[in-house]
């Protein structure tokens, strides 16, 4: 169930890297869905707050970097080079959920984000104690 919260942990910061970098809105309804999908996934494992302060700072950490790699003039923009987002073929209409699941795939595969390291160790803290298994014989 550990590595489970981790896994979820570690989604939920790349997607709010994701959104943050991206400079997509909280509105937009797909950003909105994804959100509250991780949200429900993390509070029937009983780790909501990990998560939600993981796309918190994870959506922070885009955020800046984006403002950075503009100030820099590294920022790739959709009318520069479209061809390497992988147009649409004019026969194949794709849904906007799914153009973005591709997008944010890709995303995260080229930018090989780094967790801070204190969210992992956050998830030591939802442990129960120890001493609270004195009696098992474990």
């Amino acid at each position: 169930m550990e590595d489970e919260i981790r896994r979820l942990v570690k989604r939920a910061y790349e997607f709010g890297y994701f959104v943050g970098y991206k400079g997509h809105s909280e509105w937009a309804e797909w950003v909105r869905k994804r959100r509250d999908e991780l949200y429900k996934v993390a509070g029937d494992l009983g780790a909501y707050e990990a998560v939600r302060d993981a796309y918190l700072r994870g959506r922070t950490a885009g955020a800046k970097k984006r403002e950075e790699d503009i100030r820099r003039g590294l920022l790739v923009t959709d009318d520069r080079d479209s061809s390497a987002q992988g147009e649409v073929p004019p026969g194949e209409i794709m849904e906007e959920g799914s153009a973005v699941e591709v997008e944010f795939t890709r995303f995260v595969e080229t930018v090989g984000l780094l967790m801070p390291p204190d969210l992992l160790d956050s998830l030591r803290l939802m442990r129960p104690p120890r001493m609270l298994h004195l009696g098992d014989g474990e």
